[in-house]
């Protein structure tokens, strides 16, 4: 069997080796049921479903013919920079608040992109800032610290 469409063959034996590997991962904890569920049950499931798109999305680049075939260079460098603030987001959301926690995630992801320009990450930082104080601490009613931990008492 010839491989027809190589970007989509890649991106279905990639969502299958993920969804296999967190529903595999999770086994470890308790599942429960679908009234009680175990830390187990929501990575279990969504592993299940995206290997199960992925093994559809790879029979497709079986059977179709693709545009172009080649697959272009991974960007390991701006995936660092992506993660890189989802780790710093997490080590500042405690002791410098939302706000602070949000403009620095969105800044040092920016660095992912060529295109950086400081006037659009600040927006995109104010944005990001309102939109998440609306849903997760007006709406879900969630304590989460919007300023620095000296400003909060």
């Amino acid at each position: 069997m010839k491989i027809k469409n190589g970007k989509d063959f890649w991106s279905g034996v990639m969502f299958i080796a993920f969804g296999l590997f967190f529903a595999l991962f999770a086994q470890k904890y308790d599942f429960g049921t679908a009234q009680r569920m175990g830390p187990a049950y929501f990575p279990t499931v969504l592993g299940g479903l995206l290997a199960a798109i992925g093994f559809v999305v790879a029979l497709t680049g079986l059977g179709r013919e693709g545009q172009d075939g080649k697959i272009e260079k991974f960007h390991f460098f701006e995936i660092a920079w992506v993660l890189g603030a989802v780790v710093v987001f997490g080590l500042l959301l405690k002791p410098a608040g939302l706000l602070i926690a949000i403009f620095a995630l969105v800044a040092v992801s920016s660095y992912a992109s060529h295109e950086f320009h400081w006037k659009e990450a600040v927006i995109l930082s104010i944005v990001m800032a309102i939109v998440t104080w609306v849903v997760f601490i007006y709406g879900l009613k969630l304590t989460i610290p919007v300023l620095p931990a000296f400003l909060e008492k």
